[in-house]
């Protein structure tokens, strides 16, 4: 097997066709139901260059949109999480309503024919991960996710409070951290003194299913003890670890064909212990993760490489990925 060629990583173009073939159709994390606890709470996101926001209504119901005014395109909230009654453009005051539809063009001198609206996206919640989709083709949530819930589901992951949020800026394609999480060849040399001191990494498999979009990871712990749990991947950038106690969710979201924000998120139940360790550790590995990630990222653009042999014990999971991006994103391609 071979790797994508380098210009999968760096060129412009490539992400422009992953944006449309890749991110708008599929169901994205990008919020949880503790940031949208209350009527008026709201999360923006950047979705692989789409500004968009979700909203607690007044009548409870989440709601998601662009988040850009039809005017001017100014922004109807600003960036972050925050609070806002209602649906007013931050930039000349324009009002919409819950669904979207103008109210009033504030001062604006004339009458606005067919007056415009916000144009709203698909929203979903999943145990108290909320999810928005751009393609009104592709199937509702919990039908997308297919068999991957019952992964999960022997685990009270509801019951688990927010810990902790860290962002990383990486300068890096968002494929070179999607290869690096989907691979265990690379533990003992990036992280010897932290996963491969607590797994088997000779033995560390992807295990892939029926579903090519996600998988699970089975990294037997080196003490000889049964590690219960579900750490794996779904597509495109979401990751999870499930483990007694608590859980982790990585996500790693494109900024641009060179550029990814790494956002690492912690949950833990109420009696959970060694939660400071297990942060740290996690956040210990991540740091390796980048480091390796930006020296791929600069290597692929210096034109010292192109292509690639990936490992049949290691890397099938990478290798399965590389197919399904070519066939995604290759017809859309110029040239």
């Amino acid at each position: 097997m071979t790797t994508l060629p380098a210009r999968y990583y760096t060129d412009p173009n490539v992400f422009e066709a992953e944006r449309r073939q890749i991110f708008r159709p599929s169901w994205n994390l990008v919020a949880y139901e503790h940031q949208l606890a209350h009527p008026g709470d709201y999360v923006t996101e950047n979705l692989a260059g789409w500004p968009i926001f979700v909203q607690r209504g007044g009548d409870g119901a989440l709601r998601a949109f662009y988040n850009v005014c039809p005017h001017r395109a100014g922004p109807i909230v600003w960036d972050g999480e925050g609070s806002q009654a209602n649906l007013v453009c931050r930039y000349h005051g324009w009002a919409f309503a819950p669904s979207g539809r103008l109210l009033n063009a504030r001062d604006f001198g004339a009458d606005i024919p067919e007056p415009p609206c916000l144009t709203p996206i698909r929203v979903g919640s999943w145990r108290g991960m909320v999810f928005v989709c751009l393609a009104e083709e592709t199937a509702e949530l919990v039908e997308w996710l297919g068999a991957f819930p019952d992964e999960c589901a022997a685990f009270p992951i509801e019951t688990f409070r927010f810990h902790s949020r860290t962002v990383r800026t990486m300068a890096s394609n968002w494929k070179a951290y999607l290869d690096n999480f989907n691979e265990g060849y690379h533990l003992p040399t990036v992280h010897p003194d932290t996963l491969a001191k607590a797994v088997d990494a000779l033995n560390y498999r992807v295990r892939i299913g029926s579903d090519p979009r996600w998988n699970i990871h089975v990294a037997p712990p080196r003490d000889g003890t049964e590690w219960s749990g579900v750490w794996g991947f779904f597509w495109p950038t979401f990751s999870f670890n499930i483990f007694d106690g608590g859980m982790a969710i990585e996500r790693w979201l494109p900024r641009g064909h060179d550029r990814s924000e790494l956002i690492f998120e912690y949950f833990f139940a109420d009696d959970a212990t060694g939660v400071d360790e297990i942060v740290k550790e996690s956040e210990v590995v991540a740091d390796e993760d980048v480091l390796v990630c930006e020296h791929v990222q600069r290597s692929l653009a210096s034109g010292l490489y192109d292509v690639g042999v990936l490992s049949p014990r290691h890397e099938q999971a990478v290798g399965l990925y590389h197919r399904m991006i070519r066939s995604l994103v290759d017809s859309c391609l110029p040239g």
